[in-house]
């Protein structure tokens, strides 16, 4: 049977076997591109354009046989253990929050068994949903998720509830922010000192939105990781700016930046306070340090197994009911969830789940490190140092180091836990579609041409 003598019909042949549908676009765009290049080849050899496009397909062999073999070559990389573990997470998670906190629960609607098994639910279908997203659709659109991303932050400051003196759903959107900024930094690629100009600006709302929240946690992680993701940006040469300045730039500009955040942290009244606070709670035991306090004298009366001994609290009875020891902390059953988990079922439990969670995140690291396109590698880092700062935070916030709210990712909090699902089912998207994300061709400015007599 005659095979197609069109480049046309040759690219319809090669793509009717390859059986991703993603697939097919990227790779028909690749060999279209190889077939104009060969055909002008024929051209310059002075064949006329009827058979300079014949010899072009004849040049390429069986379409079958191309189209098996980017086949094997275009498809999608499944990430099923990094799935199955985060799914395993989700569930000890769900069953932490319920079993441990239960007791709270006429007290807490949050508690409640049916919204903690919905959450967990919800929380697999949206890490199943954004597993098998479209990802070079969020790159194709960059700048548009970003502007959305911002008037979403801005609408939660306006809608949302304040809890605490603090705008409630504002800091679920603002653990989206460092992904969004690695999707806006894509967007600036490949347009020079102005692209560099712009990828430092769009740094700003989101930075804005985090304080108005105030989501200090949240300013904290768009700052460290927005700096770290711009920094590896100029090293993979994205604004093509030389390497030495552009860097030297942006190194200047995080100093003056962590230098604000310390002035702001030791010298402002109220941070200052806190810092003290921080270091030595015991000089205010019934008030700002109270929180401190209690939870190293919970996690003091804690064993290595099982739970743990009498923590000396006189019981107090609320709307009829008596209080458990470990309720006198205040949110014991949210930011404190894992030191009642240490108090409940002693330290090992509560050491293998964080070994847990950093195998998690550093076989996410790794996957990161092997990442072939440039762009699913900074989003895909932007999400595995959220999840990693979140940790820290929280581990730091559970051994009685208060300083701002935090929560353990799949662990604290019902929707927190959906939120950290969306993210890293966002990375492992990245990975999955690792074989068809290209990399947008970065323009290299030209040298100005001199005229000559």
């Amino acid at each position: 049977m005659p095979g197609p003598e069109s480049v046309r019909g040759y690219l319809d042949a090669v793509e009717a076997q390859i059986r991703w549908k993603r697939a097919r676009t990227v790779a028909a765009r690749e060999l279209e591109t190889h077939l104009e290049d060969q055909q002008e080849e024929f051209l310059a050899e002075g064949h006329p354009p009827e058979e300079a496009e014949r010899l072009t397909v004849e040049d390429m062999g069986d379409p079958v046989a191309v189209g098996a073999d980017l086949d094997r070559l275009h498809r999608p990389r499944p990430q099923w253990g990094m799935l199955g573990l985060t799914l395993a997470l989700l569930l000890v998670g769900g069953w932490l929050r319920y079993a441990l906190t239960r007791a709270g629960a006429p007290w807490d609607e949050d508690l409640d068994p049916l919204r903690c098994a919905l959450s967990v639910v919800t929380g697999a279908a949206v890490l199943v949903g954004a597993y098998f997203l479209d990802v070079s659709r969020l790159l194709r659109w960059a700048k548009w998720v970003y502007i959305g991303a911002v008037m979403a932050g801005v609408l939660s400051l306006h809608l949302s509830p304040n809890v605490n003196n603090a705008s409630y759903f504002t800091r679920y959107v603002v653990l989206f922010y460092p992904a969004v900024y690695a999707l806006w930094l894509y967007a600036c690629r490949g347009k020079g000192w102005r692209g560099l100009l712009a990828a430092v600006a769009g740094g700003i709302p989101l930075t804005v939105v985090c304080m108005c929240a105030p989501f200090i946690q949240g300013m904290i992680q768009v700052m460290v990781i927005g700096c770290f993701l711009l920094l590896l940006a100029i090293q993979m040469d994205w604004f093509t700016v030389p390497r030495r300045q552009g860097l030297a730039a942006v190194g200047g500009l995080a100093a003056v930046m962590a230098g604000a955040v310390l002035w702001m942290l030791l010298v402002v009244g109220y941070n200052a306070a806190r810092i003290q606070i921080l270091l030595h709670p015991e000089i205010d035991p019934q008030g700002a340090g109270y929180q401190a306090v209690m939870a190293r004298r919970i996690l003091g009366a804690s064993r290595l197994m099982g739970k743990g001994g009498d923590l000396s609290i006189q019981p107090q009875t609320v709307w009829g009911r008596e209080l458990l020891p470990e309720m006198m902390l205040p949110e014991w059953n949210h930011d404190f969830l894992p030191t009642t988990m240490v108090y409940k079922l002693g330290w090992l439990p509560y050491l293998l789940l964080l070994a847990v969670l950093a195998v998690l995140l550093l076989w996410m690291l790794r996957r990161c490190a092997c990442q072939q396109s440039q762009s699913g590698k900074l989003l895909a880092l932007a999400v595995v140092l959220t999840l990693a700062v979140q940790s820290a935070f929280a581990a730091a916030l559970n051994l009685g180091f208060v300083l701002f709210s935090a929560q353990l990712p799949l662990v604290t909090g019902n929707l927190h836990s959906m939120v950290d699902c969306a993210l890293i089912g966002l990375a492992l998207s990245a990975f999955r579609s690792e074989s068809i994300l290209r990399d947008a061709v970065v323009p290299v400015p030209r040298p100005p041409q001199t005229q000559t007599a």
